[in-house]
């Protein structure tokens, strides 16, 4: 199979070949300056000991030769350096264990025309790739591919996706004008090891410095050498980088036309599609058991579960299933996303999945008799093969005590009331998920003619989600026009702009977002005055009021604690610098009072709410008594990590607490509003 190249595959293909070269002539003018200052330490160190043998010269003759090899070592170290795929939540299977699955594989490799991979791998992930065990050798000598495939992938598509997305990953080695992608690859690496897979190697160099002052000395030389080197490298960095980055979206664009031209275009269109959904199902069974791992409760086959809430998410969404699997449609994600505002990524590894989608079906190529089976029919005993991935992910889990396996059933129906009490209820049409009202006029309002329905019609709920959308344009926004991101142009409204045109755009947005504050400002009054005339008519008005102003007393708490949380990591910013004994002193001695600020708020959300169902009694014990007990985090001559370990860990508990008792009396507020109702009862 011979794809054809696109005149934007060689346009970038052409762009990266000049970056490479411009790296090498580059490395080698570096090369050459790092082994003149080589060759000058030694003669200089030499000389210096012939002259005047002595023990001081000796020493600094070694110190002359061993800075020259430093920069060496440094500038060369790449060489040595491999990359290695952490196998440990990998399965290797052979053609003895799944034959059927080779047999897949085996078609896919004839019509591609590549090699079969050296090994195969299952995993639970959400995920397919093609992996080798890289180094810079790897652009010289022929590697076999090694092929991943994840179980979580597989349960959430059909025959024929699995089929275009393995043709896919096998696209990007199958045609000869792939080639040059790994070696841009490979420069990309080079550079960023040396400028920032630093690690071991600075620690020789530390051992080499506290070995002898005289040596440390030389150590300190060779660390400013490096650290020029490295600013000349960063430059480089960004015009390879870029280059590669460029290249491997269309990378994509071209493996796409290989798994397009092994199935037809619908099957990668619609597993593409169904991606991000069977991801969150996935997740959402993980982030599920990591809540119990305290009653050490563990799946016997998490990927049932995943189907699970696979289909119960989509049945939310109002998302059809066709063949099994919900059918998701670009309608379904532009429901999350109608920026106004495109920005080219030029960071990016892929292009956008709209991008993709729209060259997919550009391709319109067909396959007849599509094979619509799960894809999980090519394993010989596919739900052993999940129990055993299953088993292998939670065997890496540590427990108190024995873990107890949890049924399908059990799951679901500890699910699905999680799920309840963890969202708004589905009858406010998502008006509230990223909306917050924070104050109503609440001395008797007049009497409500409003409906409910019209409250919480379509329209007013698109206003919300319309809201975040401009409040995230104004965010990108504000940093083009500030220059924290380094672009040219970008649309808005299907118009191209120039980056210094950013502020108009900006006041645009912000007439808008103004407008929509208004509307939701107004529409959130009406609420509160419809609730307000039910709870009147039903002899519940204290009990409703009640409700409502913890709801909005709680809000310039959790604002306050907020700003709190950041001066907290502004003030100790100074812990990740190297700074003088007295000044970390100084620097803790100012930061003393907002410490105690955060130990009483801390202390104070901690009698907020009942937190039987939200933390451990002993986790609850733990913050109480770092609340009451005073810390020290520096003696004199050194931080005290033990103690900044637990004042960050007890950070990560006040965020969690403020954010977690804001919501849980925002739900209180609008559970009881839907009882007031009749749709709800009991709360």
């Amino acid at each position: 199979m011979t794809i054809q190249i696109s005149p934007e595959f060689k346009k970038q293909t052409a762009k990266a070949i000049a970056a490479i070269f411009l790296f090498v002539v580059f490395y080698l003018v570096l090369v050459l300056l790092v082994i003149a200052i080589t060759i000058g330490c030694f003669y200089a160190g030499i000389s210096l000991i012939v002259i005047k043998p002595m023990f001081f010269t000796l020493v600094i003759g070694i110190g002359l030769a061993g800075l020259g090899c430093m920069i060496t070592v440094f500038l060369f170290k790449f060489l040595f350096k491999r990359n290695k795929t952490d196998l440990s939540n990998y399965m290797e299977v052979t053609r003895n264990d799944e034959p059927r699955l080779f047999s897949f594989i085996d078609e896919i490799v004839a019509t591609t025309g590549t090699d079969f991979p050296k090994k195969v791998y299952l995993s639970s992930e959400v995920n397919a790739s093609v992996f080798y065990d890289s180094s810079f050798w790897s652009m010289f000598f022929p590697i076999r591919k090694n092929l991943h495939i994840g179980m979580g992938l597989v349960n959430s598509i059909t025959h024929d996706e699995l089929k275009a997305i393995v043709a896919h990953e096998f696209g990007h080695f199958s045609q000869k004008s792939m080639k040059v992608g790994s070696y841009v690859y490979n420069v990309n690496q080079i550079i960023y090891n040396l400028l920032y897979d630093n690690e071991s190697y600075y620690n020789l160099m530390s051992k080499v410095a506290n070995s002898s002052n005289y040596f440390a000395f030389f150590v300190a030389i060779a660390q400013k050498i490096i650290q020029g080197i490295q600013w000349l490298l960063q430059k480089m960095y960004g015009i390879v980088n870029t280059s590669y980055l460029a290249l491997s979206r269309e990378m994509e664009f071209h493996a796409d036309e290989v798994a397009a031209n092994v199935t037809g275009y619908l099957p990668l269109k619609n597993s593409l599609l169904r991606l991000d959904l069977a991801e969150k199902g996935y997740h959402n069974v993980l982030n599920f058991y990591d809540g119990k791992q305290a009653d050490a409760l563990v799946s016997s086959n998490i990927f049932k579960e995943q189907e699970f809430v696979v289909h119960f998410l989509a049945a939310k969404q109002g998302i059809p299933v066709v063949n099994q699997f919900p059918d998701v449609q670009m309608k379904h994600i532009a429901h999350f996303n109608s920026s106004k505002l495109v920005v080219k990524n030029q960071w990016a590894s892929h292009p956008e999945l709209t991008d993709r989608i729209s060259a997919l079906e550009r391709l319109n190529i067909e396959k007849s008799n599509p094979n619509n089976q799960p894809a999980s029919t090519i394993f010989m005993d596919v739900e052993q093969t999940q129990q055993a991935l299953t088993h292998k992910l939670f065997a890496s889990v540590t427990y108190a005590i024995t873990p107890q396996k949890h049924s399908l059933e059990a799951f679901q129906e500890t699910f699905t009331a999680f799920y309840t009490k963890e969202t708004f209820h589905e009858d406010f049409n998502g008006y509230y998920d990223q909306h917050s009202p924070v104050a109503f006029t609440t001395n008797d309002p007049p009497h409500s003619l409003a409906t409910f329905d019209r409250l919480f019609s379509k329209e007013a709920c698109s206003w919300s989600k319309e809201l975040a959308i401009l409040n995230s344009d104004l965010q990108l926004l504000e940093a083009i026009k500030n220059k924290t991101v380094a672009i040219a142009n970008y649309d808005y409204e299907g118009i191209k702009h120039k980056a210094k045109e950013a502020p108009h755009t900006i006041a645009i947005i912000k007439e808008n977002i103004a407008l929509l504050q208004d509307k939701l400002k107004k529409n959130d009054q009406e609420i509160y005055i419809y609730f307000y005339t039910k709870a009147q008519e039903q002899g519940k008005l204290n009990d409703y009021k009640a409700v409502c102003d913890t709801y909005l007393d709680f809000d310039a708490t959790y604002d306050a604690n907020l700003a709190l949380y950041t001066t907290l990591f502004e003030r100790l910013a100074f812990t990740n610098d190297q700074n003088p004994h007295d000044k970390i002193y100084m620097n803790f001695v100012n930061f003393n009072p907002f410490e105690k600020q955060f130990k009483e708020a801390l202390q104070q959300l901690l009698t907020r709410i009942a937190l039987t169902d939200e933390l451990p009694e002993a986790t609850q014990n733990k913050i109480s008594e770092f609340s009451t007990t005073r810390h020290t985090y520096f003696d004199g001559e050194k931080y005290l990590e033990s103690n900044l370990e637990l004042f960050y860990e007890m950070t990560h508990y006040f965020q969690y607490l403020n954010q977690r008792i804001y919501f849980l009396n925002k739900k209180k507020w609008l559970d009881y509003s839907l009882e007031i109702e009749g749709r709800i009862t009991g709360i």
